[in-house]
């Protein structure tokens, strides 16, 4: 039976406060018999010395007797008086109080009766009757033999004291252990046998079993803790139940979900390779008709006109008249699915392209959820923005060879076709010379301009070249820059500085066209003019506009200069221009020549309408 039925803390608290209390006495009783035992060993000790005393008296009274002076009568007077005081110290009176030893107190009393009236006055007789030593003796040995019973009953009486102390200390060991005991077995079989079984019903139901009930049954702690386990597990089981049925309509969703996020991905993998439609597009439909309850899936991709061009089909015995891989079967179907279906048009389009729609049919029995509907439109929205992308890319790639293309032209006319232009005059101008008859020396100037005007021409197609085949060969401006900067840096014979700081501005091919030309140009006339043993070339950009430098340390231009016949610096100007920019031209205080243009590019010029 537990000592308290109604709680665990307070079953522990009633053990815990009976073995204090069990302590409490044992140490109380300790210090009780402590204090009662205080001053029984001195006591002892100067009962003690008080039959040593007595001795010592007779032997004082002796040397008296036999040589009397006031020494020894000192000496004498001075050992009964400590023998008083002595017999009469503060020590023996407080171990023999009245309330306790009866039989010891009477004892102390009749002793110091005793010497007062019987023991020092025949003792003093015996002095002044000068008796031997033996009479004297024969005075004090039955009072010393009192002393000694005293000393015999304070003995006693220090023993019995410890002996109580010995039996208050076992009574409480006992009682402790007895205490302690009872509580262990009702600890054990209200605390810790319950408490096992509900731990090994919790690693039970940590595994999944929930079938474990406890057996215990109290109004404690650890009943209401058995109760509660009992009705949770019940709840447990139920709610256990549930989960795997709804867990298994998660699992279900979620293969559903990854199904759907699989042919997403397909689709953006398939729709972003360089292959037929078919190829790219057949895989989804089908991949989409057994994850979801459409089928069957039909394409249809039409042109700007609206008119179809290409039909694809999941429900199809025959080749569609469209296809372009005869060794393909991909949609072709043994048997046709006849069954009667709902129809869903989704239109393949991004903003106002519309390239197609989609097909998807279902059963009646049967609609998709909002989800499907969702899948299947997500996936005309990729075909759409893919088909989309392959427009912008055509139509970008044409543009760029148009601009290409018109750069060429553009080239090709202000340079060459002008030379061409200029060259004709001249062979006319030659022509009607011979038919006027004219001076030799005359012809002979035509000629000479005709020769100075053909290796311009010449000169210019080789720069076309030399540009076009540097664009051709590594594309951009910058490669084509580090080329020629190369090129002309080994027919000067020296390295020319080069640096280039307009990385975050985007040209134009037009634009760099104009300036790699303009580049080339600049180191050409530095090659065959200039005597010069540095060059460099700048290009950097100074507030939104793009600003070349070309500099050597030659002989510069003359100083009146004519630029008649000088049709790299009238190129140069004229490219200048068509930049929308400025070539200036100088020579240098500390020698040599300077040629600078300056221009904003378009882009800048459109960022800055842009913002006003």
């Amino acid at each position: 039976m537990p000592l308290f039925k109604k709680s665990i803390i307070a079953r522990i608290g009633a053990a815990m406060l009976a073995v204090s209390l069990m302590a409490l006495v044992s140490m109380v009783g300790s210090v009780l018999v402590a204090q009662n035992t205080q001053g029984d060993a001195g006591a002892i000790n100067l009962a003690g010395s008080l039959r040593m005393m007595s001795y010592k008296l007779v032997g004082d009274a002796s040397d008296y007797i036999h040589q009397p002076n006031l020494t020894s009568y000192e000496f004498l007077q001075a050992d009964l008086a400590d023998f008083e005081q002595r017999l009469n110290n503060q020590v023996l009176v407080a171990v023999t109080p009245k309330d306790g030893d009866i039989g010891l107190y009477n004892h102390y009393q009749r002793l110091q009766a005793q010497w007062h009236t019987d023991i020092k006055p025949r003792f003093l007789q015996g002095i002044e009757e000068q008796a031997s030593t033996a009479d004297l003796t024969d005075i004090m040995t039955p009072f010393v033999g009192k002393i000694d019973a005293m000393v015999m009953l304070l003995e006693k009486s220090t023993e019995s004291k410890i002996k109580l102390l010995s039996l208050v200390q076992g009574v409480s060991l006992v009682m402790t252990i007895i205490i302690i005991l009872v509580a262990m077995l009702d600890i054990n079989n209200n605390v810790v046998r319950p408490l096992r079984q509900l731990v090994g019903l919790a690693k039970q139901a940590s595994s999944g079993d929930l079938s474990g009930r406890i057996d215990y049954q109290s109004d404690d702690e650890l009943g209401l803790l058995s109760n509660t386990y009992n009705r949770m597990t019940e709840e447990l089981q139920k709610i256990y139940s549930d989960l795997e049925n709804r867990v298994e309509i998660k699992t279900a969703e979620l293969q559903k979900s990854n199904e759907a996020l699989q042919l997403l991905y397909n689709t953006n993998r398939n729709l972003n390779r360089p292959e037929d439609i078919c190829n790219r597009f057949m895989p989804i439909m089908q991949q989409l008709e057994t994850i979801s309850p459409f089928g069957p899936i039909s394409l249809t991709l039409t042109d700007p006109n609206k008119e179809a061009y290409r039909e694809l089909s999941t429900n199809s015995l025959d080749r569609p008249s469209t296809c372009m891989d005869m060794d393909c079967n991909r949609c072709l179907v043994t048997n046709i699915d006849e069954r009667p279906h709902r129809a869903m048009a989704l239109p393949i389009q991004v903003q106002d392209a519309y390239f197609g729609e989609i097909n998807a049919q279902f059963l009646p029995d049967h609609p998709p959820t909002t989800e499907e509907i969702k899948l299947v439109k997500t996936i005309a929205e990729n075909l759409a923005t893919s088909l989309s992308l392959e427009l912008k890319a055509s139509q970008d790639q044409h543009m760029s060879l148009i601009e290409e293309r018109s750069v060429i032209a553009r080239e090709l006319h202000d340079s060459l076709a002008q030379s061409l232009s200029y060259l004709k005059i001249q062979v006319a101008r030659i022509s009607m010379l011979r038919k006027q008859e004219a001076a030799g020396n005359q012809i002979d100037d035509v000629v000479v301009e005709l020769k100075e005007g053909l290796n311009n021409a010449y000169r210019q197609l080789r720069e076309l070249l030399s540009t076009f085949r540097l664009q051709l060969d590594t594309p951009g401006l910058v490669p084509a820059l580090e080329a020629t900067v190369e090129e002309f840096s080994e027919r000067l014979g020296f390295a020319i500085d080069y640096h280039y700081r307009i990385h975050h501005i985007n040209l134009s091919a037009n634009e760099e066209i104009h300036l790699l030309q303009i580049v080339r140009e600049a180191l050409a006339n530095i090659v065959k003019h200039a005597q010069a043993d540095t060059a460099s070339v700048y290009i950097e950009a100074e507030q939104n506009k793009v600003c070349l430098s070309i500099c050597d340390n030659g002989i510069g231009l003359p100083a009146e200069q004519d630029t008649t016949n000088h049709y790299g610096l009238v190129i140069m100007q004229d490219r200048a221009a068509t930049l929308g920019g400025e070539l200036t031209v100088n020579n240098q205080p500390t020698g040599g020549l300077q040629v600078q243009v300056t221009f904003q590019t378009k882009s800048t010029i459109k960022e800055v309408e842009h913002a006003g």
